[in-house]
């Protein structure tokens, strides 16, 4: 069942959770951020491939951890840099108008005279004795803007690593070269995904990943994708839209890991990150799937029939 969605607050200024703010609000708001992207076909946790390191703040340096994280890699900006309002004042820049502010929160703790109530700056607490100290957590949030809205500042970033050269491998790009009737191939952006009214497969460029191996995994993984076309296979997961979340999409995907499996394992690639990326993945569709007893059963017939239909055999249509 999806969380129902609630808009987005644009402020820019960071706040405390009290009683008209309950943490479990702050937690309902990033969950249904993460959902939003889900929902939209993005999956942050499975992206083998880098460019410019992760998600962190521009001028701290310091990387953005746990929902944080995950909630910044799923947005897929151009840079992984971020600054909050003020940050950008000091700094002589000016956030660009119709900008919308993204929410990071983070637990820290308050220190009070427990006779006066009286705040004390963690400095300081060593002029106290324990006894007399009372310690209280809190829920921080502020809102930080990604560096691509914001104008007026002369930004220090890293080149590209444009020249680092991944590997071709030979036997590797022989599937794709030799599939019958292959979809087109696009290198450009920071996603990996098939669109099936274009037949077309679009990745990052080869120089974002970190191996040859994670390149060609995540290329079989769109490959299988590809099978399902009208023109192919006709595969309902591919040929008819789906709705993210649902069982057949879920399916789908499951085909799409288990192929690309086997297609790694053929061509001697399925080494032991790639094979727990798959199956950490795997689980994912499992847990939302597992009422159906004869859902592997399905999936696995299915990945055959599409690495087959890939490998230039003769399938028939379902």
């Amino acid at each position: 069942m999806k969380t129902a969605k609630k808009k987005s607050k644009t402020g820019v200024k960071g706040s405390i959770t009290s009683m008209g703010e309950r943490k479990e609000a702050v937690y309902e708001k990033f969950t249904d951020l993460i959902i939003e992207k889900l929902e939209e076909g993005v999956i942050p946790w499975r992206q083998p491939w880098h460019e410019l390191g992760l998600p962190s703040n521009y001028l701290s340096k310091k990387s953005y951890k746990g929902i944080n994280l995950w909630l910044l890699l799923s947005f897929q900006h151009e840079y992984p840099y971020y600054l909050t309002f003020k940050q950008v004042q000091e700094l002589g820049g000016k956030v660009k108008k119709g900008s919308k502010a993204l929410p990071i929160c983070y637990w820290n703790f308050v220190f009070r005279e427990k006779e006066t109530g009286k705040p004390i700056p963690q400095s300081q607490l060593s002029n106290y004795n324990p006894e007399q100290v009372s310690k209280s957590r809190f829920l921080k949030e502020f809102r930080v803007f990604p560096i691509e809205q914001i104008e007026g500042i002369d930004w220090d970033i890293p080149e590209r690593e444009s020249t680092k050269e991944v590997p071709v491998i030979e036997r590797c790009q022989k599937i794709y070269e030799e599939m019958p009737s292959a979809p087109k191939l696009f290198h450009r952006g920071n996603s990996a995904y098939y669109q099936s009214d274009l037949d077309q497969i679009t990745l990052p460029n080869r120089n974002l990943f970190l191996t040859p191996e994670s390149y060609y995994g995540v290329l079989y993984h769109e490959l299988i994708h590809s099978s399902g076309h009208s023109s192919r296979l006709d595969r309902v997961g591919i040929s008819s839209p789906q709705a993210f979340g649902s069982e057949i999409y879920g399916l789908e995907e499951l085909i799409a890991e288990m192929g690309a499996g086997y297609l790694n394992n053929l061509t001697g690639i399925l080494n032991e990150n790639l094979l727990d990326n798959s199956a950490a993945y795997i689980q994912n569709w499992l847990t939302e799937l597992r009422h159906d007893k004869q859902l592997l059963i399905d999936a696995a017939g299915k990945a055959q029939k599409a690495v087959d239909y890939i490998l230039g055999s003769n399938p028939f249509k379902e």
